[in-house]
């Protein structure tokens, strides 16, 4: 997971547990979500319990915690339910350029590199979790 990472969603495949979606590709993984993030965060520097914990402890965020993978490197992801869930999906902070919201309620994410796609999850929720991810944003830059 690079700068290069845009979201991890979630698929119903027999192969294939997530698509992670990149700058320029479109990679298949046999990995759950969160076990993907729980990797980085270790390749990082520490565990993904460490990170949620300081998050909960900072900014008392009890549910679907965002997470600074790594803050020097400006990497910070956000759930859209419970990690825990298997419909889970992960998106990056930086790449996020809009959230839009269509008629049925689902958002539309223009990310940064000027691809745009549809997920059927609310616009509220992507909003409220962008958002609070700017928060941890703030909290955690070491420029900040």
């Amino acid at each position: 997971m690079t700068r290069n990472t845009l979201a991890i969603i979630a698929i119903q495949d027999i192969h294939y547990q997530v698509k992670i979606i990149e700058q320029e590709e479109v990679i298949y993984h046999t990995s759950s979500a969160i076990s993907i993030i729980k990797e980085n965060c270790l390749y990082y520097g520490a565990s993904y319990k460490g990170r949620q914990a300081s998050v909960k402890y900072h900014l008392d965020f009890q549910q679907k915690t965002p997470i600074p993978i790594q803050p020097t490197k400006d990497i910070y992801a956000f759930p859209t339910e419970s990690p825990k869930s298997f419909t889970c999906c992960w998106f990056f902070f930086h790449a996020i350029a809009s959230i839009n919201q269509t008629e049925h309620q689902q958002s539309v994410i223009h990310f940064a590199n000027g691809k745009k796609e549809t997920f059927p999850i609310s616009h509220h929720t992507m909003k409220k979790q962008y958002d609070r991810t700017g928060m941890v944003k703030v909290l955690f830059d070491p420029w900040g």
